[in-house]
């Protein structure tokens, strides 16, 4: 299966709080960047500052540079904390960069993975665009408050969830959360899952200035009952996508 590319090689430049830092042949989308250390600069002291960044294209038949504004983001895992670069690049900007990926671009093979991902779809009747995420209740001190999250794509053993709801700061990597899908249209049942986070990236909202919290998470428990109905879910989701696919 062939996938587009999505990165292209290239070198970062940019200044925050009296430091230069740079970063030499990191893959860059339109969107921005990923993977970076921290140092000098520190994950809480920094994350969501804005600078203006300079993208320097050297393998290119005519070799260009874009500045721009950004703002750092952050990843956590269980063994690593990372930052990121979220581009504000012009519509002209966009363009130019995304044709150089189109032409020079990679695919990293890191990201294919055994299941593709379904990315949230409303058009699809039965696609759960919302998830209720509790503590397992052998890991409460307290009575756990549920939290109410996006649903931003669905496999067959894992989801991501995005939420602005400031309670899930509190969730970690490596935490255990029970969750409850709610699927839409004629499913009959919610479903039932238990899963562990593995990734964690934090984002801004730019109109209102709230954190945006993505849980990358693996499903690892879950009973017969909730099983069967999950597969039942995903197969029924996947019917209709082929379905749209078709008419479209």
């Amino acid at each position: 299966m062939l996938f587009p590319p999505v990165f292209a090689r290239g070198h970062l430049s940019f200044m925050l709080d009296g430091h230069t830092i740079e970063f030499v042949q990191q893959g860059i989308s339109v969107f921005g960047v990923t993977g970076l250390s921290w140092a000098p600069l520190d994950s809480k002291k920094h994350f969501g500052c804005s600078t203006i960044v300079t993208i320097r294209i050297t393998d290119a038949a005519k070799p260009f540079a874009i500045s721009t504004s950004a703002f750092l983001t952050r990843e956590q895992t269980l063994y690593s904390e990372q930052m990121g670069l979220r581009f504000n690049l012009s519509d002209e900007q966009k363009k130019l960069l995304g044709d150089h990926i189109k032409k020079n671009g990679y695919y990293p093979t890191e990201y294919v993975r055994k299941y593709p991902r379904i990315p949230s779809a409303d058009t699809i009747q039965t696609f759960p665009l919302r998830v209720v995420g509790t503590l397992p209740a052998n890991l409460r001190e307290a009575e756990s408050i549920p939290v109410v999250f996006d649903v931003a794509n669905l496999s067959p053993n894992g989801i991501l969830l995005k939420t602005e709801n400031q309670m899930a700061l509190d969730i970690a990597p490596g935490q255990k959360l029970n969750l409850s899908l709610d699927p839409r249209g004629w499913f009959p049942v919610a479903v039932q899952i238990q899963g562990t986070v593995c990734r964690i990236n934090d984002d801004l909202n730019l109109g209102n200035g709230n954190r945006i919290r993505y849980l990358g998470i693996k499903f690892t428990k879950v009973d017969e009952a909730n099983r069967q109905a999950f597969l039942d879910l995903l197969k029924d989701i996947l019917i209709r996508l082929k379905i749209d696919q078709e008419s479209a």
